[in-house]
């Protein structure tokens, strides 16, 4: 008796064998090891795209101000030698001058700020989103908070320690617009940020100031002591800069000092190391 012959429907059904199932996952892991770095780096474009994006309406901001103030730049920390660095900022005001065990007076409110008519209907400081490793609850991160994790030059267009030196007087000037002889050169805002040792880790919080390399102490030439850095270059060892015209760039790191280089902290400064890209001049 012959074999009976295959049901011309029926299907003859066969597993994947082990080795084909790894040739796949190996294909896979492959795929994803080309892609995921290249993902990361969209994503890393992207942010850093929302961030100059950010840190230009904070320009536009501060040459608006100006040019409703008598062509004065807004102040960076007007009061800061009072109490616990004062209550007003560029960025914001908060309730107490001093300490307060309820984190709430600590805190500045963005829209009291001075720029706050400039930036939209919330009048907040939109915030960069690429830092993330910051604290603004209660006194720690009150030093600052409510900036967005941007810098202000404050030594030189929102405070005149060119003129007056370091100190409380000069805090309480601003430059004009047609005081800044190179708009299109003279950093008015950066990504910034704060190395405070918290131990056994060091936080980043946020810092509304972006220091020069060298502090200006007095009138005439800078000192040759150097800040504790605070520009942060957040973007792949690159830093957002609005300069006084308003344009939008970026920057290189370069140099650091203090607790920042000792940690190996994206944190100091571009070239070249002095301060002819903060002043006046």
């Amino acid at each position: 008796m012959g074999t009976q012959p295959l049901h011309p429907n029926k299907r003859i059904h066969r597993a994947f064998t082990l080795t084909e199932v790894l040739v796949v996952v190996a294909v896979i892991a492959l795929l994803l090891a080309i892609l995921i770095p290249s993902i990361k780096a969209a994503r890393a474009r992207a942010r850093m795209a929302v961030c100059g994006s950010n840190i230009r309406q904070l320009a536009f901001a501060n040459l608006g101000y100006a040019t409703e103030n008598k062509g004065y730049f807004v102040l960076a920390a007007e009061d800061i030698g009072v109490a616990f660095g004062g209550r007003k900022r560029w960025h914001g005001v908060r309730k107490s001058a001093s300490v307060s065990a309820d984190p709430a007076e600590n805190m500045f409110d963005p829209a009291r700020g001075p720029l706050a008519r400039y930036l939209g209907k919330d009048g907040r400081v939109k915030k960069c989103p690429s830092f993330r490793d910051y604290t603004d609850d209660g006194a720690l991160g009150a030093f600052e908070a409510a900036c967005g994790g941007y810098g202000y030059n404050a030594t030189y267009i929102g405070g005149r320690a060119d003129v007056y030196g370091f100190g409380s007087e000069a805090a309480r000037h601003s430059t004009r617009i047609n005081d800044v002889r190179q708009p299109a050169a003279t950093v008015m805002f950066t990504d910034a940020a704060f190395a405070q040792l918290h131990p056994p880790d060091v936080l980043l919080i946020e810092y509304s100031f972006c220091e020069p390399p060298f502090w200006q102490m007095s009138p005439g030439e800078p000192s040759r002591f150097r800040p504790t850095p605070s520009i942060h270059f957040r973007h792949r060892s690159q830093v957002s800069v609005a300069w006084a015209d308003g344009h939008v760039g970026t920057r290189h790191f370069t140099f650091s000092s203090g607790l920042a280089r000792t940690k190996g902290l994206p944190i100091g400064w571009f070239d070249p190391s002095d301060n002819s890209l903060f002043d006046l001049n």
